[in-house]
C-alpha cells in the first residue's frame, strides 16, 4: 500500500453486463455474464478502507442494472467513506424514486456518460431509444437532490463539430464538471472505427473551443481530457488527465487488480515528434491503437507547457461543486472562519476537496470575484458571509 492512500480512489468494476448497446464501448468483447459477487466486493471495500483508501467508484458495464446496487452503496457508505461515485449512462435514472434510493443508500456524486444534447444523435449512439430523455429526467432527479454532478463525453465523428455547444448545453443543466474522453480503438470502437473514429488533429480546434466555454463561465480548471496527448491542448497542456498520477486501483469482476499508474503507458508509444517535447518525461505517448488508424500527423512538440486560463465570467453564475458547497454552508453559517467551512462541509456532499482551507480560499476567491460572497479578517482569522440574500443567488440553470 502507498503512502498517502487518503487522495486515491478504490474503483469496483461490478458488471460487464449493460442496459445498452453503445457503438465506442471499449468493452465491447467482454464477457457480458461476469458480476462480482457481492462477498468478493464487501471484501474489497472493508479492504480498500482499511489500506486507507477514502474514495469509493463504482463502474460497470453499467453498475446501476444490479438488483444489490443500493447494498454495495450502503455498505460503502457504513463502512466510512464519504465519496461514492457511481459512473451510468443514466436510463435507470429516470425513476425518481431509485434516485432518492441511491442517495438515501449513500451516493454523492453521480458520473454521466452523455454524447451529445440531441436525442437522435445519443440514443443511436448508445443503442437504446429514449436514452437521453430517460438520463435527462435524472439529471433533473439527482440536481435536486443536491449531490455532485459531472459527464463524460465520448468524443467521436458524430458529436465532435458540436462539443461547445454540448457543453454549453450541461452546463445550463447543472453540470460543471466534465471529461473528454478521446476513444481507445478496442472493442466496439475498433469495429466502428471509421465509421465513428476522428482524429485527434480534427479534435484539436474544438477542444480549444470547448476549453474556451468554460473559461467564459468562469470554470477555468472544470474540463479536463482523457486519452489526449498534451500536444494536442495547444496553451492548456495541463488539462491532459495523465500527466500527474491517476491515484486510482481498479479491481474487476474476476477479481483482478490494476494500478492505474503502473499500467498507464502499456498501450502507449512515442514517436518522432516526442523526442523535443517539453513534456517528454510526463507524458507517456499516444495511443498505440490511434498510431495504428491515424499516424502520427498533427503530434508537434510542446515548448513550454500552460494551464486552462483565468478569466473574468461572462454572462450567466456558474459554480464549481467546491463553490457550491460554500455557497450552502454560508447560507447555514453567516460568517463562518475557514475552520468552521471545512467542519460543516463534512455534513454535506457537495464540496469536491475541502480538505484543506486552501480549498476553501480558492472557492471563496471565485465566488468574491462573482460578486457573491465577501470576507472579513479580524484576530488571524478570515471570515466569510454572503454578499447578497441566498435566495437572490441563481446560477445559471
Amino acid at each position: 500500500m502507498t503512502k498517502n492512500a487518503s487522495g486515491k480512489c478504490y474503483e469496483l468494476i461490478l458488471n460487464y453486463n449493460c442496459n445498452a448497446r453503445c457503438e465506442f464501448c471499449s468493452q465491447g468483447d467482454f464477457d457480458k455474464s461476469l458480476n462480482a459477487p457481492f462477498a468478493d466486493i464487501a471484501r474489497n471495500v472493508y479492504t480498500a478502507w482499511k489500506d486507507g483508501y477514502r474514495r469509493l467508484g463504482l463502474t460497470g458495464g453499467e453498475p446501476l442494472i444490479r438488483p444489490d446496487i443500493l447494498k454495495v452503496i450502503a455498505l460503502g457508505k457504513s463502512v466510512g467513506f464519504r465519496f461514492i461515485r457511481v459512473q451510468t449512462n443514466g436510463i435507470k435514472l429516470a425513476d425518481p424514486v431509485f434516485c432518492r434510493a441511491l442517495v438515501k443508500a449513500g451516493l454523492t456524486f453521480c458520473k454521466f456518460s452523455f454524447t451529445t444534447d440531441r436525442a437522435p444523435d445519443h440514443d443511436a449512439l448508445v443503442g437504446v431509444p429514449g436514452a437521453l430523455k430517460k438520463a435527462l429526467a435524472g439529471l433533473d432527479h439527482l440536481r435536486k437532490l443536491k449531490i455532485r454532478l459531472g459527464t463524460n463525453i465520448l468524443v467521436n465523428k458524430r458529436n465532435y463539430k458540436r462539443l461547445p455547444e454540448i457543453i454549453k448545453f450541461y452546463l445550463d443543466r447543472g453540470i460543471t464538471n466534465f471529461v473528454i474522453i478521446y476513444p481507445v480503438y478496442n472493442g466496439a470502437m475498433a469495429a466502428n472505427a471509421k465509421k465513428l473514429g476522428v482524429s485527434l488533429r480534427d479534435c484539436e480546434p474544438r477542444f480549444d473551443a470547448a476549453v474556451k466555454v468554460m473559461e467564459a463561465a468562469g470554470l477555468p480548471g472544470e474540463i479536463l481530457f482523457l486519452n489526449t496527448p498534451p500536444c494536442f491542448l495547444r496553451g492548456r497542456e495541463a488539462l491532459a488527465i495523465g500527466l500527474d498520477l491517476f491515484n486510482t486501483l481498479v479491481t474487476d469482476p474476476l477479481g483482478g487488480r490494476t494500478d492505474l499508474d503502473a499500467n498507464a503507458a502499456a498501450a502507449k508509444v512515442k514517436g518522432p515528434p516526442c523526442r523535443s517535447c517539453a513534456l517528454n518525461g510526463k507524458c507517456r505517448g499516444a495511443d498505440a491503437h490511434y498510431i495504428e488508424n491515424f499516424g502520427w500527423a498533427g503530434f508537434v512538440p510542446v515548448k513550454k507547457a500552460g494551464a486552462a486560463k483565468e478569466t473574468a465570467a461572462a454572462g450567466r453564475v456558474y459554480f464549481s461543486d467546491n463553490e457550491r458547497c460554500l455557497v450552502e454552508i454560508l447560507r447555514r453559517q453567516p460568517g463562518a472562519s475557514t475552520r468552521q467551512v471545512l467542519a460543516l462541509s463534512k455534513k454535506i456532499v457537495l464540496c469536491r476537496d475541502c480538505s484543506d482551507g486552501n480549498a476553501v480560499m480558492t472557492a471563496a476567491a471565485s465566488l468574491t470575484a462573482k460578486g457573491l460572497v465577501k470576507s472579513s479578517f479580524g484576530g488571524g482569522v478570515y471570515r466569510w458571509s454572503l454578499a447578497r440574500p441566498y435566495g437572490e443567488i441563481k446560477e445559471g440553470l
